[in-house]
């Protein structure tokens, strides 16, 4: 699912339509894997036109609804991965930090690919989640 528009309060809501989805579908289970994508850069990019996709792998042997999800490819390579609280302070806190902290360990951000926020339902359980920042 994407929405479009200034990043906030709006992605939380169409991360709670997009698990209702799942829900309805079947699909969310222990082994569910979300991935929220903000796709543009605000500074970049005038905040009315960024993009925020939420997604899962697609499941093999389904069909779906295509007014309500659509499918793409992810872009494949390495991603430096951090473990962070699940909360919105922490995953605030993180993009402030990972960029200066992605330098101090000397890798370079690949400007290519998105950022991925991942959201493993095993770790949101227990109150965790990944920013998964896209290397060269």
């Amino acid at each position: 699912m994407r929405r479009t528009g200034a990043y906030g309060i709006e992605n939380y809501k169409l991360m709670d339509t997009f698990k209702e989805w799942l829900k309805e579908n079947a699909l969310y289970d222990e082994d569910t894997v979300i991935y929220a994508i903000p796709m543009d850069d605000p500074e970049r990019v005038a905040s009315c036109q960024c993009r925020y996709d939420v997604c899962i792998n697609k499941p093999e042997n389904q069909t779906f609804a295509f007014d309500q999800v659509g499918c793409r490819d992810l872009e494949s390579g390495k991603y430096l991965v951090f473990l962070i609280s699940h909360t919105a302070e922490a995953v605030q806190t993180a993009w402030e930090m990972c960029f200066p902290e992605l330098e101090k360990l000397g890798y370079l951000l690949d400007k290519s690919r998105p950022v991925i926020e991942r959201y493993k339902k095993a770790l949101v359980d227990r109150h965790l989640c990944e920013l998964c920042i896209p290397i060269r």
